[in-house]
């Protein structure tokens, strides 16, 4: 009797524990991943702290917000056809990133928008990720001002947002990419 309910004990103990290190683990893990890792989990975790002495920023046009570090400069300018870019660049490294937004009908980006907005029709390593419960994907380019790059692409409420930054800036971005929010 005493072997049957040792038995049953381990059998129902041993799985519960198991998996409890395996998602503590996990958890750990999480908290230092780089946008890439983060990707292979299939999204962006989302943060509810704001990284020590970050900026805020939002605009309410394009019904967003997030975080972004001090030593950045953010600019606007207004593109045709209703688009906007907002650019976040530190003046002494020329480090920084970049929001392309337009308004866009469709649920996803055509390959004709692709080559529009992506002359050189790079994406290495597509990833879907998860911005804020918009459906992304991120992806290695290239362009001819930047170079290789680092980038985000997604469409909510009718917009098309393309987040790119400088493709060795990955980890970097993928924190600023956490404190995104739909406003």
């Amino acid at each position: 009797m005493k072997n049957k309910f040792l038995l049953i004990a381990l059998v129902v103990l041993v799985p519960i524990v198991v998996v409890g290190i395996v998602a503590f683990i996990i958890l750990r893990m999480s908290a230092n991943m780089s946008a890439s890792e983060l990707a292979m989990a299939g999204e962006y975790a989302t943060s509810s702290t704001t990284p020590v002495g970050f900026l805020p920023f939002s605009n309410q046009q394009y019904h967003f917000s997030l975080y972004y570090p001090p030593d950045l400069v953010s600019t606007g300018q207004q593109e045709q056809g209703g688009a906007y870019t907002f650019s976040f660049q530190d003046a002494d490294t020329n480090e920084g990133f970049e929001i392309y937004v337009t308004p866009y009908g469709d649920s996803q980006v055509s390959a004709a928008r692709f080559k529009l907005d992506e002359p050189s029709g790079k994406m290495d390593q597509p990833t879907p990720v998860v911005i804020d419960g918009a459906t992304a994907t991120m992806f290695f380019g290239h362009n001819d001002v930047m170079g290789d790059t680092r980038e985000v692409w997604f469409i909510k409420n009718g917009y098309l947002y393309e987040v790119t930054s400088f493709k060795e800036l990955d980890s970097w971005l993928g924190t600023i990419m956490q404190t995104w929010r739909f406003i």
